[in-house]
C-alpha cells in the first residue's frame, strides 16, 4: 500500500505543530518543518512514518535510541507520538538548518578540497565514535549523504536514524537486511551480524562518492582514477581501506578513522600535498618526526627463541619514547598474536577475539597476518615505528623483509646447545638473511655468553636482554637493554642521559 502523507502547508498536528513546509520525503516517510504554536519562534523537524505492525515497533525502537543519546553530531528528539486511529507515526526532532552533503559538494564543484573532505572525514567519525562507544553500541547502519546535513558554518548534523540498531554480541547476522545500495556493506546483506565496521564502510562510500562528483560509491579502477584526477590523492590509503570487502581489513573503529583523518588534515593545512606528506609528518617526542615510518623486522634464529615476545617489548618501549606504533604478525601461522587479541578484548567471547586481525592494547595497535596492500597502507597511518615480528620460518618473503627494514634484529637462545641456530643464520660473511647491518639480542644471555658469540659469529652486535615478566610494560633494565642495542639505529631509545652514556662506554670497551 502507498504511503499517503497527511498532512500539507498550513496544516496542524497534534493540536500544536504548524506544518511550513516539506522539507523531506521518501517512500515511507516525509519530513516536515513545523512551527510550535506553545513555543513562539520554536521550529521543529518532524518526521511522519506510514506504519505496520513490523513498523511500529521499528520506529518506536528507534525514538528510543534518540531520546537517550546526547551528542553535538546527532539529532534530539523532543516526541514520538501515533494519532489515535491513525496510520502514521510521528517524531519531533530538532531542526538543524543547513543541505544535505551531497547537495553541498555538488553546488561546490571543484571548490570541494582535499583538506575539506579530510574534515568531513572526521566529524562523520566524531559521531560515529559516540555511538559504537555505547554499551552496547549502536550501529547506524544508513550512513549516506542524504542522512547528513552541513550547517552554515560546516558543521555536519546525522538526521535519520530510521534503520539504526544495538550491536547484539549472541547473535550471528542481522535479522533485517536494511540499508542503502552502494553505501550499504557486503555485510549488510547476510552472512554476519553488522559491527560498527559496517558504518565504517559506508563512511568510505560516502567520501568516494563525494570525491569523484557523486559518481562512484565503490573502489576501482574508474572510481580511483577519478578520486585522483579531482586531486584528492591524499586520502586515498585510507577511503580504500574503509572500502575493504572484509571487515577486518577496514579501519577497526571509529577513533581510529578520526585520527587517521585528523592526520591528513593536519598535513594538508600545513601545506602537504602528496601521499607520503602526511605519512611523514608526524609528532615524536613533540618535535619534528622523521621523513617516513621507521621499520624494525624481528626474527627468531630457531621456533621458541623469542622473536614475538621481543617484538612487544619493543613495541612497548618505544611506545613510551612518543608517537604511535604498531607490530605486524607477519606469520599468518603464528597464534601469538591470537592470545593477546583476548587480553586486549576481554568483553569479547574468546572466538570472537581471536578473530580479530586489527586491534589495540595499551596503546600499541596489533595487526595479524596482513596483505602486501594493507602493510603498505600503514606508512599513510602516521606511524612512527612499524614493527615486523617475522617469526622463525625464514621463507623467501619474510627474508626479504628483514632485509629491508632500517633495523633488522635477530634473536637468539642464550642456550649453548641453541648458539648453532645463530652461526647457521649467516652465510659466513656477517650478512644474515641478505642483510648486512643488522643486530642480534639474545634473552638471559650472561656477559660471557655475549663475548663467546661476538667471536664466533665476528661482529659485536651482539647484545644480552633481561627477563621480562611484562612484556606490556618494559621495566627500566629491559629499557636500558633495548637503548644499549638499538640507540645507535633509534636515538628515541636514549631515554635519560645515564642510559646514553653507557651506551657509548660499552661500546667503546668493544671496539677496543
Amino acid at each position: 500500500m502507498a504511503f499517503k502523507p497527511r498532512y500539507e502547508r498550513g496544516g496542524i498536528l497534534a493540536g500544536r505543530y504548524k506544518i511550513e513546509q516539506i522539507i523531506g520525503e521518501g517512500g515511507m516517510s516525509r519530513v516536515y518543518l513545523a512551527s510550535d504554536l506553545k513555543l513562539p519562534g520554536k521550529h521543529w523537524a518532524i518526521k511522519e512514518s506510514s506504519i505496520s505492525a513490523e513498523l511500529v515497533a521499528r520506529l518506536a525502537e528507534e525514538a528510543a535510541l534518540l531520546i537517550a543519546l546526547n551528542h553535538h553530531r546527532l539529532p534530539r528528539i523532543a516526541d514520538f507520538f501515533r494519532i489515535e486511529d491513525g496510520d502514521c507515526a510521528y517524531m519531533v526532532m530538532d531542526y538543524v538548518e543547513g543541505e544535505h552533503l551531497d547537495r553541498y559538494a555538488m553546488k561546490l564543484g571543484k571548490a570541494l578540497s582535499p583538506l575539506m573532505l579530510a574534515g568531513f572525514g572526521k566529524q562523520i567519525c566524531e559521531g560515529l565514535d559516540y555511538l559504537h562507544g555505547l554499551r552496547p553500541p549502536i550501529i547506524h547502519r544508513d550512513l549516506k549523504p542524504s542522512n547528513l546535513l552541513i550547517d552554515g558554518k560546516g558543521e555536519i548534523r546525522f538526521v535519520d536514524f530510521g534503520i539504526a540498531r544495538r550491536y547484539k554480541r549472541q547473535v550471528t547476522e542481522d535479522t533485517v537486511k536494511l540499508g542503502t545500495i552502494g553505501f550499504a556493506s557486503p555485510e549488510h546483506y547476510g552472512g554476519r551480524q553488522t559491527d560498527g565496521r559496517a558504518d565504517l564502510y559506508s563512511l568510505g562510500a560516502v567520501l568516494l562518492y563525494l570525491g569523484t562528483g557523486c559518481k562512484f560509491t565503490s573502489w576501482g579502477d574508474e572510481s580511483k582514477a577519478e578520486f585522483r584526477r579531482r586531486g584528492f590523492l591524499p586520502l586515498e590509503p585510507a577511503v580504500s581501506r574503509l572500502l575493504q570487502t572484509e571487515p577486518e581489513c577496514r579501519f577497526q573503529n571509529a577513533a581510529e578513522t578520526r585520527e587517521a583523518f585528523g592526520r591528513i588534515a593536519a598535513s594538508l593545512a600545513a601545506g602537504g600535498s602528496k601521499q607520503e606528506d602526511f605519512a611523514a609528518k608526524r609528532p615524536v617526542n613533540g618535535g619534528t618526526a622523521p621523513a617516513r615510518s621507521s621499520v624494525i623486522a624481528v626474527m627468531g634464529a630457531a621456533p621458541g627463541a623469542g622473536a614475538t615476545h621481543t617484538s612487544v617489548v619493543l613495541a612497548h618501549t618505544l611506545l613510551r619514547r612518543g608517537g604511535r606504533v604498531c607490530t605486524v604478525e607477519m606469520d599468518a601461522k603464528s597464534g601469538a598474536f591470537r592470545r593477546i587479541a583476548r587480553l586486549a578484548e576481554e568483553g569479547f567471547a574468546a572466538e570472537e577475539a581471536a578473530g580479530m586481525r586489527r586491534f589495540r592494547f595499551r596503546g600499541v595497535d596489533y595487526i595479524r597476518a596482513p596483505s602486501r596492500a594493507e602493510l603498505l597502507t600503514l606508512f599513510s597511518e602516521g606511524y612512527a615505528f612499524i614493527i615486523l615480528d617475522l617469526g622463525s620460518s625464514g621463507r623467501k618473503e619474510l627474508a626479504e623483509e628483514f632485509a629491508r627494514a632500517d633495523l633488522s634484529i635477530l634473536v637468539g637462545s642464550a642456550a649453548e646447545w641453541r648458539r648453532e641456530d645463530l652461526t647457521l643464520r649467516t652465510d659466513g660473511s656477517g650478512t644474515v638473511s641478505g642483510r648486512r647491518n643488522w643486530i642480534c639480542c639474545i634473552p638471559l644471555a650472561s656477559p660471557e655468553t655475549v663475548r663467546t658469540m661476538r667471536k664466533l659469529m665476528g661482529t659485536r652486535h651482539i647484545y644480552a636482554l633481561p627477563v621480562e615478566y611484562e612484556p606490556f610494560a618494559p621495566g627500566r633494565e629491559t629499557e636500558e637493554a633495548l637503548a644499549e642495542a638499538c640507540g645507535a639505529v633509534l636515538p628515541q631509545l636514549m631515554f635519560h642521559e645515564r642510559s646514553r652514556l653507557r651506551w657509548k662506554r660499552r661500546n667503546r670497551k668493544g671496539s677496543d
